[in-house]
């Protein structure tokens, strides 16, 4: 158990000794002695004092735990609150801790911070792919098919040529349906940032006249030197 060498009455009464001291005629040999006196009393007064008992029945005072031996240790119920010595038990120093905990804790908010712009970034790319494929709709459906084959894949463009693609897309019997027919319920799924998957319900309408077919479709999103562009082959098999 830990105990105080000195209580507030007595470092009390000790000052008021000495201030008697002091205002007697000394010499200043004595008045050394005097002050040297209050010092040494008032810097081991304050001092962490640390008791246990021995095996002899002895009671031993310490303002050093270190110097316990690790048989009577056990007996001393408070440790000491200095930084040294509870870098001697816990095997850090509260300024470690409190550094290790500021560096976790800019870890997690630095993390955070870059799984936001991840989100955002993420959406960005979702809603560009979307206008993608309202831009390819439409064209679609103003059957301006030059322009058209422009948002075809390259892989697109190896395998059939503009001409022959404007050809079968005028002889096609299906066209889209107009107004809000045409395109609706987009939704999108992320890939990573040069691929995302668009589905929506596109109005599919005989050129000819007939009733609208509105039929749930995905279409492949590729992002090509900057364009998000689609498989032209989908929009050729369509009704």
């Amino acid at each position: 158990m830990r105990e105080k060498m000195l209580t507030k009455a007595c470092r009390s009464h000790i000052l008021s000794i000495t201030s008697s001291l002091l205002g007697q005629d000394m010499g200043g040999g004595t008045m050394r002695v005097a002050l040297f006196f209050v010092v040494f009393i008032f810097s081991t007064g304050w001092a962490e004092t640390y008791r246990w008992v021995d095996e002899k029945g002895t009671a031993k005072f310490t303002q050093d735990y270190g110097s316990i031996p690790e048989e009577y240790r056990d007996q001393v119920k408070e440790k000491p609150d200095r930084p040294g010595d509870l870098g001697s038990k816990t095997g850090e120093t509260p300024q470690k801790k409190i550094k290790g905990d500021s560096a976790k804790t800019f870890k997690e908010s630095s993390r955070k911070d870059r799984n936001e712009v991840q989100q955002v970034n993420k959406r960005k790319i979702e809603s560009d792919a979307a206008e993608g494929l309202k831009t390819i709709v439409s064209l679609w459906k103003d059957e301006k098919y030059e322009a058209l084959y422009q948002y075809g894949t390259d892989k697109n463009k190896v395998a059939i040529a503009k001409e022959n693609f404007v050809r079968k897309m005028k002889k096609k019997n299906w066209g889209l349906a107009s107004s809000w027919e045409t395109i609706q319920d987009i939704e999108t799924r992320f890939k990573n940032p040069t691929l995302v998957y668009v589905t929506a319900r596109v109005g599919h309408k005989p050129k000819q006249g007939g009733n609208v077919k509105i039929l749930t479709e995905t279409y492949q999103m590729t992002l090509e030197n900057g364009v998000w562009k689609t498989d032209l082959s989908k929009i050729m098999s369509a009704p």
